[in-house]
């Protein structure tokens, strides 16, 4: 059985495509995990990936985890209410091309 899975992909070309938006709530705050920490970024790939079919990080070992959260291009960033963890992205970024990737994101199911 096939399964058809859909990709959706944003561009932004200019700052000015951006528009800000108030916060839904007052005491969410975004922030940067520094040092990297593979146990969270692994946390949240199976909790907000486990209803979205990612799978292809699955079967990484936790050397893998850690090979990739320490890459020098790579920075995470969670979204916490309060203390309460809330969601996450990720950023890599191309210098030679002046690109940056959101390779994956999410919020939490609770």
């Amino acid at each position: 059985m096939n399964t058809q899975i859909k990709r959706n992909y944003l561009e932004i070309n200019s700052r000015t495509h951006l528009k800000e938006k108030k916060k839904p709530f007052k005491d969410l705050i975004i922030k940067i995990v520094d040092p990297p920490d593979f146990q969270l970024n692994k946390f949240f790939y199976k909790q907000i990936g486990k209803n979205h079919r990612w799978t292809d990080r699955l079967s990484w070992s936790e050397s893998d985890w850690f090979k990739y959260t320490n890459n020098k291009n790579l920075q995470t960033y969670i979204l916490k209410q309060k203390s309460n963890l809330v969601g996450y992205f990720e950023q890599i970024y191309y210098k030679e091309s002046f690109e940056c990737e959101i390779a994956y994101f999410g919020i939490l199911e609770e």
